[in-house]
């Protein structure tokens, strides 16, 4: 959530909301008290496969109590899965597959601009239902600069996500993205596709900025395998 913030933010939405209905336990009935207050025009949400019926509550949610507000899906069960997704949950208005930065700014300028939904067909990495077709526009481009997106660490509720056993802030930065193996119990290499490595200069800082603004004292690498890269790994 915060690499998605940063980069909107870089791209001028500022008015963005974050609601961790999971780790607040928020009940449907709370959880719309807060989304009809907020009225927002986009509501977007992510899963993965255990959680997909949850998300798609959610979006079912908004869909009765903010029916103005575009409706969002993405992450990993949504990218390969949007078949599906989208016949048992046509309330879905369209679906981000895979890496969801770039894609997400596009979609956001689309819907500010007046371009949605009648140029969504134009707007690579999304899938939606047109009428009784499932349409899924070709694959949007990975982001080859991964070092380009700021995360906005500020978007969470810090004193909300503790790591028990040292009753320490956590947080899941990453060094890289994807993977070079092709393993065929893994989603990952076919998620991100590309395998990028970050400046390790740049993650220490970002890690000196969670640790110094944020009281963050306990950290988990959201990478594969952080080791394939042993040069920068050493470094980092």
């Amino acid at each position: 959530m915060a690499y998605l913030t940063g980069h909107l933010r870089r791209a001028g939405f500022d008015d963005i909301h974050f609601i961790d209905a999971m780790t607040n336990d928020l009940t449907d009935d709370q959880l719309q008290e807060q989304l009809v207050a907020l009225k927002p025009d986009v509501v977007g949400v992510t899963s993965i496969t255990p959680n997909i019926y949850a998300a798609e509550r959610v979006l079912e949610i908004a869909r009765d109590r903010i029916p103005q507000a575009l409706r969002v899906l993405g992450g990993v069960h949504a990218t390969f899965m949007y078949p599906q997704v989208l016949t048992e949950a046509p309330w879905v208005d369209v679906i981000v597959r895979s890496e969801g930065e770039e894609i997400l700014v596009n979609l956001m300028q689309a819907v500010r601009d007046g371009r949605w939904p009648a140029n969504r067909r134009k707007i690579r990495g999304l899938a939606f239902r047109d009428g009784g077709e499932i349409v899924a526009t070709p694959a949007a481009p990975t982001v080859k600069d991964i070092d380009s997106i700021e995360p906005d660490w500020s978007i969470l509720e810090w004193d909300k996500y503790i790591y028990i056993p040292l009753n320490r802030r956590v947080a899941i930065p990453n060094m890289a993205r994807g993977c070079p193996f092709t393993c065929s119990f893994c989603s990952q290499w076919k998620f991100w596709r590309d395998y990028r490595v970050r400046d390790p200069k740049k993650v220490v800082d970002e890690i000196e900025r969670l640790v110094n603004d944020h009281g963050v004292g306990f950290f988990i690498l959201a990478d594969e395998e952080p080791t394939i890269n042993k040069k920068k790994f050493v470094e980092f």
